[in-house]
């Protein structure tokens, strides 16, 4: 099943053999908040089937970091610099999501529920990183390594989601194994959840203080791979 592509112009010719490369401009995200809207501007890869049909999905995610604190850069890693796997749930009112038509919660549900999972700087640290949206944005920080410990210039992980019954369990993975980070107990609920649902890979630079000056965010994707419960690929 070849990948689409959505808020970039790339095309699935880009990607080989689960890897790809994806660059987000500044001031783009996936979010939603009472303060700052709904917002569905980051470039996204992603494969689409049956909600009930999906199985599992994996991803190493990596993104530039270096920090303007710590070495000079022309493009420094700058706050809420993130990439990551991304599974969403359009509504069937708004099945097409974008940047310029991001949906919006009242009165009608439009912008979609989804959960993202990657890599994130905050306060000038790399962390683990998982945003789920129901309502708003419900977001959470945890280390992948001791602060001081990560190496200068890239900020890596690899994850997996996995369905769990009605649950989307998240995992992160290392040389020992995997460790359960996250568990979205509502996603495959029936009266919760939609027919349809995206799962893909995104890079988004959110930039709220301006401080890109018009500069780009590369992400690197190695491994992608999604499985429906058949055990077919479809990546």
């Amino acid at each position: 099943m070849p990948l689409r592509f959505l808020n970039t112009n790339l095309s699935s010719d880009t990607a080989r053999n689960g890897s790809l490369k994806l660059t987000a401009l500044p001031k783009t995200d996936i979010f939603a908040s009472p303060t700052i809207g709904y917002h569905f501007s980051s470039p996204v890869a992603f494969v689409s089937l049956p909600t009930q049909n999906f199985a599992f999905a994996r991803s190493k995610i990596s993104i530039p970091y270096t920090l303007s604190s710590k070495s000079p850069s022309d493009n420094p890693t700058l706050q809420f610099d993130q990439a990551g796997i991304v599974v969403v749930l359009p509504s069937s009112k708004h099945p097409k999501p974008s940047k310029n038509q991001p949906g919006t919660a009242d009165p009608k549900q439009l912008h979609p529920k989804w959960v993202k999972v990657g890599v994130e700087v905050w306060e000038e640290n790399g962390y683990g990183s998982v945003v789920a949206r129901d309502r708003w944005s419900d977001w959470s920080l945890f280390d992948i390594e001791k602060p001081d410990e990560i190496p200068s210039g890239k900020l890596s992980a690899t994850f997996e989601l996995e369905r769990m019954t009605d649950a989307l369990m998240i995992y992160r993975v290392t040389e020992s194994g995997r460790v359960p980070v996250r568990k979205v107990p509502w996603w495959f609920l029936e009266g919760d959840t939609e027919e349809t649902m995206w799962i893909g890979v995104y890079v988004a630079r959110p930039d709220p203080f301006d401080q890109a000056e018009g500069k780009l965010l590369d992400a690197e994707f190695d491994g992608f791979v999604v499985k429906d419960i058949s055990g077919t690929i479809l990546t």
